[in-house]
């Protein structure tokens, strides 16, 4: 069982997955995720950042439908989205580690540009126009996330951020302004 503010990140999350807006999660939507953020950041799919995005939504994507897609139609509904969430990275929390930490540590690397292990607001605000967060969000997500307010972020912190807004119940935790407020 997971709580309303569990299954309200959870529905967010599903918005932001469901790229084409028809209700339903599909493979060809994570693909276009993906085709987002490599636009955003002007990477290649076939540099070494791009492989390791594709193979961590690859990643994902399979670990979703294994835990989600309770019809076998490789369409993953709202319904199936909640429940297999709450199965596979809620209530197993180890299987965040195993289905979703390789796609947000790879997305998080792909969003640190220059390679120093921190994203700045600007390559911030560059991931969560991918993922469709709105802009008036971005900043104050930032900050939320900016615990010890360097002013950046680290890739740990984003993919520990990340953990938090899939997993977390805690509602005061910082993680779960990851695609702004929850």
């Amino acid at each position: 069982m997971t709580s309303t503010f569990q299954d309200t990140k959870l529905d967010k999350a599903f918005g932001h997955l469901d790229v084409d807006g028809n209700g339903v999660v599909e493979h060809s939507d994570v693909l276009a995720l993906g085709s987002r953020l490599f636009a955003g950041f002007g990477e290649a799919p076939t540099s070494a950042k791009g492989q390791q995005v594709l193979n961590g939504l690859e990643t994902f994507w399979q670990t979703l439908l294994s835990a989600t897609d309770l019809d076998g139609d490789r369409r993953i509904s709202p319904t199936e989205w909640r429940t297999g969430m709450a199965n596979a990275f809620i209530h197993d929390r180890a299987g965040f580690d195993a289905g979703l930490r390789p796609a947000a540590e790879a997305v998080m690397r792909l969003a640190d540009t220059d390679g120093d292990g921190l994203v700045s607001l600007a390559e911030f605000h560059t991931l969560q126009r991918a993922f469709g967060t709105p802009a008036e969000q971005v900043a104050p997500s930032f900050a939320r996330l900016d615990t010890d307010g360097s002013g950046t972020l680290s890739v740990d912190e984003l993919v520990a951020a990340t953990r938090v807004y899939y997993t977390g119940a805690d509602e005061d935790a910082a993680g779960n302004w990851f695609f702004g407020q929850v």
